[in-house]
This record gives C-alpha cells, structure tokens and sequence, in this order.
C-alpha cells in the first residue's frame, strides 16, 4: 500500500481561496474590493487582504488606482480568452473539417498564434501522421508554416513589423525563408490572394496551405491548414486551395462572421 494521501486530504486551504478568489473575477465582475471578495469566499478580510496582494504580486491581479479595487491582469484575462476562443473554435470547426475529408487524407489542423510561434487547437490526423504536428497543444515557428504565414500576413501592421523584426528566421530545410525581406515580401503576396503554401519548409517531403478564419468582426483570429507528404514539393498542394479556403470560411460562418 502507498503512502499517497488519498484526493483533497493535503490541499492547502490559502491555494484553495486563491482559486475561489480568481474565479470571482470570472463571474462578471471585472472589478472587486478585499470586502466584496471576503464576503463572496466566505474568508476573514486580513486572510483575503493577504492573498488578494500575494497574487498582485505574482502578476495576478493588479489594483486599479482610480477605483481603489482589483482586476485580473492582462495576462490572466489573455488565458480566459484563450480558452474561450479555442473551445469556439472546436464547436465551429468539428462539422466543416470532418467534411474536408471528402477532398484529401491528409492531417489537418486549426492553430492560432502565440508570440511567433503557431499552437495548434485543433486536429484530424490522416493516414500518414505528420511527424514534425504532433498533437494538439503543439507548436511549430511561424516562419516556416502555411499557418503561421496566415496568421502574421493579416497583422495589423505596426504589430506585423515588429514581431517579424524580432523573429529568429532559422533554417528548418533548405527551403525555409530566411530572409526578412523575402519574408516580408511572401507575408504581402499571402494576404493578397486570401491563403498560404509551404512547400518543404518545415519539413522535407512535407507541403501544406492554409487559409485564415475570420471572427464576426472580420479580423482573422486563426488558421486552418491541410499537410500532406508528396513526391514533389515543387507542385504543392494548389489541388486543395479551394477546399481549404472554403472550410475557413464556414468556420468563419460558425463564429459569427457574415462573408
């Protein structure tokens, strides 16, 4: 028998109120006071007080000057809408990708973007798994993507131009662009004809095109890709533009978007 004590018996109590704490903030309150908070938890005021600034500290929550009261930081509102935005992801994107199988067996994939890399939310693995896309939660270097050129094509683009400029260009194959002109330049010709290739950049053997999935405001909030391994990287996957730029804009469709 091990010496493991059984589910809740070693909790700490203060991680536990810290949690109730955090999730307050989720309940439409986007701002709160050590009193509001102390009442809602059912924890003394000093005990909240002292969580309340241990998670300031920990960049957690941050104090509102003008109002004397707390609120998630920017971080930890950017990990809500995170979640929020990949689980509409899933609900929108399950029926238009199942149905993309009708046009290839290859691995497809729904991603955003993180810093300059892309994480992928979302996959339907073909007969011939990609190596270098694992599993959803995985990432991949934007620069060597259909996917990640989707993404940072429509940028803003003050914010295009800065990631790009602090974007480290390594070489996954002889293919991969390297050069930030050059990048700059393909970044440009993907957002004018509405999607991406990526012909054994990332991978020898490996293409893929991606087009970009609109909110309902129309700003493009992810990707959706097809990767295939081919016998020549110099034809591409041109075969599945079509089919790929359609089921964005059903994804799209499922989020709100009106095209």
């Amino acid at each position: 028998m091990t010496e493991q004590s059984a589910p809740g018996t070693d909790r700490l109590s203060s991680v536990a109120t810290a949690a109730r704490i955090l999730r307050e903030f989720g309940k439409h309150s986007t701002q709160l006071g050590v009193s509001q908070l102390a009442r809602r938890v059912g924890v003394n005021k000093s005990t909240t007080h002292r969580i309340i600034w241990t998670l300031v500290d920990e960049g957690l929550l941050e104090r509102v000057e003008e109002t004397g009261l707390f609120r998630l930081t920017t971080t930890m509102r950017s990990l809500g809408a995170s979640a929020e935005t990949a689980q509409r992801l899933h609900e929108a994107a399950t029926t238009p990708l199942d149905e993309l199988r009708r046009y290839t067996a290859g691995t497809l994939h729904v991603a955003i973007l993180d810093g300059t890399d892309v994480l992928y939310v979302e996959r339907r693995e073909g007969p011939g798994a990609i190596p270098v896309f694992r599993s959803v939660g995985s990432r991949n270097a934007a620069h060597a993507t259909s996917t990640g050129k989707v993404l940072l094509a429509f940028l803003p683009a003050e914010r295009q131009a800065r990631l790009v400029e602090g974007m480290r260009l390594s070489p996954k194959t002889s293919r991969t662009i390297t050069s930030r002109p050059e990048f700059l330049a393909e970044l440009q010709r993907v957002r004018r004809q509405g999607y991406a290739e990526n012909r054994g950049e990332s991978e020898p053997g490996m293409c893929s095109v991606a087009a970009p999935i609109r909110d309902p405001l129309g700003q493009v909030v992810a990707s959706v890709s097809v990767a295939e391994q081919v016998e020549s990287v110099d034809a591409g996957l041109r075969h599945l533009v079509a089919p790929i730029v359609e089921t964005a804009a059903r994804i799209s469709s499922g989020l709100g978007w009106n095209r």
